[in-house]
């Protein structure tokens, strides 16, 4: 039996996990997207690329929170070069999200309706690959992996996280046509400056422990 205070501990870890993943995959600024690629569908073709997608997210990522001990193994990559190279990552989509005009307002719908025909399954690619499983994703996943400490509570807390995001991503592309027309363009645009101070926040973080173990061993001389 897990006492209280395990439990309370778990739920922060889900809560972090959920959260850091959540603001950088950010399912709403996904939505202005399948919208575009899915004009022109039914109602029931949008939902299965949705459902889609959303499996093929779940899919990738799990792929790298199951083999992520594996690739720094395989390629001796310290877990803090691991996450200093996470933070960087996240630090520059969170700037991009804070500073750049949103590069989803200014796709031209027939360009990407041109895309979509000319791609055989549009959830893989580009909907779960880069938009909602990228190369930040990812290295959130196997940063958060680093952190479990060898617990497999928390390895399946990460994996509930997983699934949450991946259904939270589903449920807003489910609605993403309502969710545009009521929210508009200045609230989505809101929505994704806040996301991007989240994600800023977690970028910096990942980088502060990264660097402190290495600054800790120089001033040792270790």
């Amino acid at each position: 039996m897990l006492s209280s205070f395990h439990l309370q501990e778990l739920l922060m870890f889900f809560i972090g996990t959920f959260v850091s993943l959540f603001s950088i995959v950010d399912p709403l600024m996904a939505a202005p997207l399948f919208v575009t690629l899915t004009a022109g569908q039914t109602t029931a073709q949008r939902n299965q690329v949705a459902r889609r997608a959303s499996i093929f997210s779940f899919a990738i990522l799990g792929i790298f929170f199951i083999t992520g001990s594996l690739i720094l193994n395989f390629f001796q990559i310290s877990i803090d070069a691991l996450r200093i190279a996470g933070g960087l990552m996240i630090l520059s989509s969170a700037y991009g999200m804070l500073n750049k005009k949103d590069s989803l307002d200014v796709i031209d719908e027939q360009e990407a309706q041109k895309k979509a025909v000319a791609h055989d399954d549009i959830a893989f690619s580009p909907l779960a690959m880069p938009i909602l499983s990228g190369p930040g994703a990812i290295a959130v996943i196997i940063g958060m992996t680093t952190n479990t400490g060898g617990s497999v509570a928390k390895y399946l807390v990460i994996l509930l996280a997983i699934m949450a995001v991946c259904l939270s991503s589903y449920l807003t592309m489910r609605v993403s046509q309502t969710i545009m027309n009521r929210m508009g363009p200045t609230i989505v645009k809101a929505f994704t400056r806040i996301m991007g101070f989240i994600l800023l926040c977690v970028g910096v973080q990942f980088m502060v422990n990264g660097i402190t173990p290495l600054l800790a061993k120089a001033l040792h001389g270790h």
